[in-house]
């Protein structure tokens, strides 16, 4: 089970991306969710964060799906994605030398399969693991004196923290922009409980609830998520 939430919130413009995808291999069901935010103070933040996550969807299914449909194990799955993060870099680099401008974008990619995860990250999105009504970050915020210290983006090739793991049963995985978790309380680990949510419209309208309680509470940026339930 799994569904997205994409708010614009009190911005003019959404800079957030995001993508859920999943396809039926012969070794079973894959699934790819990212969520990406277009860097503050840099240029065209809504074209670099759409431009990761249509390059990840193409990805997905021209790559990815068809590795892990042939039985191929994590380091092949890894490379693959090492090589689109450093052709997005490089597009976004001749795109932004072209127009002369910089721009860039956060990136957190959550890749499932064969009960277990894949993670790349850069920026200042996050991931977390849901279990139990408790919940634990599977990533760290590129961030430094207030600015992202790592992202996608028309600079030299950064390189993405990576990390991998088994899925247990009953387990969340949320993808979440800055905007989504900055009001965090720990209320919503009860609201995103994986044992106490049985349908996507379910996680749909939970979702929609953490975001209006961000926004009640005086979020003004965009504010987006991907959560994705393992039953089994």
């Amino acid at each position: 089970m799994s569904e997205v939430y994409w708010e614009q919130g009190g911005r003019s413009v959404n800079q957030d991306s995001l993508t859920l995808q999943q396809a039926f291999t012969r070794r079973g069901r894959v699934m790819l969710a990212v969520v990406s935010d277009g860097i503050g103070g840099l240029m065209e933040g809504e074209n670099a964060s759409g431009f990761v996550t249509e390059r990840l969807t193409e990805c997905f299914y021209k790559r990815l799906a068809p590795l892990a449909g042939r039985g191929k194990g994590r380091k092949a799955l890894q490379r693959c994605l090492l090589r689109c993060f450093y052709e997005m870099n490089q597009e976004l680099r001749r795109y932004g030398e072209g127009r002369e401008i910089r721009l860039g974008a956060t990136v957190s990619l959550l890749f499932l399969w064969k009960k277990r995860y894949l993670l790349f990250h850069l920026g200042d999105s996050r991931v977390y693991l849901c279990r139990k009504g408790t919940g634990r970050l599977l990533t760290r915020d590129h961030v430094s004196g207030g600015g992202i210290t790592r992202c996608m983006g028309s600079f030299p090739f950064q390189y993405p923290d990576i990390a991998w793991g088994r899925i247990r049963r009953g387990s969340g995985f949320l993808l979440c922009t800055d905007g989504f978790y900055r009001s965090f309380d720990g209320r919503q680990w009860q609201v995103l409980s994986p044992r106490d949510i049985g349908s996507g419209d379910q996680i749909r309208r939970r979702l929609r609830e953490l975001g209006a309680m961000a926004i009640r509470s005086g979020e003004r940026d965009n504010l987006s998520a991907v959560y994705a339930v393992v039953c089994g």
